[in-house]
């Protein structure tokens, strides 16, 4: 069964890591693979969520079923996705060839990268907000002046982060996997730990009932931005799955909507909840801040601001930094080291740190960004997902992902005019549908479709692809077996 991954790269030379994994060297099961989207999914601008929520009107129940709907969509699109990495072992950017055409994936993978590139800086803004507190604390600036004097100088603090984080990536960290691992759940815990004892606290337990208040309704149009910033949150993920899924060994595809389902579901319902609490009982939007204002004593304050840190840290060294650093490599043909450092130096002005003054100037930011950011990943997730489905028929060929020339995804010349066809007319239809409705967001002055318009966006799109997808002949290309003349097994 191994030879029927032992694909042979033709027409150009292939990187190493973007080559299918055997069965053999999959090591993720139900439980492992659940626990790394826990991971993922608990971190400290997961605890913004909640905040939005209640600036939209919602109360803690709503927030709670907002987070579960939305990021349930965004899973169901995960794993449309995803399977092909579990059958297949192959990545992300081989995955969109396919649907784009061997050069044309050039172009997703650039918008995948620009949108990851800025939740890599928000991680970053949010790691170096505690470090810089942590810092403060150990040079006796008195805590009422703290919160501001460390976003004042976060700057500082955002260098010192990016800087760690490229000797990190650059040289390697013994058990940083381990790190990676448990920063997240642990953090998690603590923020449980933390709202439950400020519950038992009079002066916030007397707050308690303002989590049942609610000035929007299900059917409101608050709860539906809601809803779509929860899905939008992990749609950058949704779309790369396969590069996590293709580790699942292919004896336990359920690990993949388990895993999603109990990790980014699970944890993201949660870790809303718990925001919409903590921000109803103390009045405080800053994670790191209710720790420092609030938690019980030098050592719990310094625990929390510590794993407040080295949560989005891990996170950007396993899951952020990783697409932008292979979008420098591939297009700008540069080494790991060298793109590594060019990944730093760009996150390092993607963070916002030149644009929020405060916490409530920083979920704004979240809210906007994750609010109106789905036109971009919208469309790309229905035409990958007509392509596997409709198209291909829940099948690829191996070999044919791996060839460069016309026995390979070349279409016209390297482009798939069904799937940049179905792109552009989904950004228009978006466009004719935000602008009655009121959804249009404006970045630099320029108008762009948000709110909800994620969802119309991947319905578009894929009913697009599956009927250009036919107009173009690009259905009918001859699908050659692979070496073994097999197909892989699912």
């Amino acid at each position: 069964m191994v030879e029927e991954f032992n694909v042979v790269p033709k027409g150009y030379k292939e990187n190493p890591d973007l080559m299918p994994i055997p069965p053999s060297q999959r090591h993720y099961g139900t439980r492992t693979f659940s626990f790394m989207m826990f991971s993922l999914s608990a971190n400290i601008p997961l605890f913004f969520l909640g905040p939005m929520g209640k600036s939209l009107g919602l109360d803690i129940i709503q927030t709670g079923v907002g987070a579960f709907l939305g990021n349930l969509f965004a899973i169901i699109l995960a794993w449309l996705i995803g399977v092909a990495g579990v059958k297949y072992g192959i990545t992300y950017p081989v995955q969109l060839r396919e649907s784009f055409g061997f050069k044309g994936a050039h172009v997703p993978l650039v918008l995948r990268g620009i949108s990851g590139t800025v939740w890599f800086g928000i991680e970053i803004y949010a790691g170096s907000l505690a470090l810089m507190m942590i810092l403060l604390m150990a040079l006796g600036v008195p805590s009422d002046e703290l919160v501001m004097t460390a976003i004042r100088w976060i700057p500082i603090a955002c260098a010192l982060y990016v800087l760690s984080f490229i000797l990190v990536m650059r040289h390697g960290l013994k058990g940083i996997g381990a790190v990676a691992d448990w920063a997240g759940p642990i953090l998690l815990l603590y923020f449980i730990w933390l709202v439950l004892f400020l519950a038992t606290r009079e002066e916030f337990s007397a707050k308690i009932p303002g989590i049942f208040e609610s000035s929007a309704g299900y059917f409101s149009a608050n709860f539906a931005i809601y809803l779509a910033a929860q899905t939008n949150w992990w749609a950058t993920i949704a779309l790369n799955v396969s590069d996590l899924s293709r580790g699942i060994k292919i004896g336990e595809p359920r690990a993949l909507p388990i895993g999603l389902l109990t990790g980014i579901v699970g944890g993201m319902t949660l870790g809303s909840v718990l925001g919409h609490a903590a921000v109803t009982m103390t009045g405080v939007v800053l994670p790191q801040e209710i720790i420092l204002r609030f938690a019980p004593g030098v050592i719990a304050i310094l625990l929390g601001l510590f794993f407040s840190f080295l949560a989005p840290w891990t996170t950007d060294l396993t899951a952020n930094s990783p697409p932008l650093i292979d979008l420098i490599m591939v297009e700008g043909k540069l080494s790991w080291k060298t793109s590594t450092i060019l990944a730093g130096i760009i996150a390092f002005f993607i963070a916002p740190w030149w644009a929020v003054g405060s916490g409530p100037d920083f979920v704004n930011y979240i809210t906007a960004w994750a609010s109106n950011y789905g036109i971009l990943l919208g469309p790309l997730a229905g035409i990958m997902i007509a392509n596997f489905w409709v198209t291909r028929k829940g099948r690829y060929d191996l070999q044919r992902l791996y060839t460069y020339g016309p026995e390979g995804p070349w279409y016209a010349n390297g482009w798939s005019k069904a799937a940049f066809a179905s792109l552009v007319l989904t950004w228009v239809l978006c466009y004719i549908i935000a602008y009655p409705t009121g959804q249009i967001a404006y970045l630099a002055g320029v108008p762009f479709p948000g709110g909800v318009i994620t969802y119309p966006a991947v319905v578009i799109s894929f009913i697009l692809y599956a009927f250009l997808a036919k107009a173009f002949g690009e259905d009918k290309v001859a699908l050659f077996e692979t070496a073994s003349g097999a197909e892989p097994l699912a």
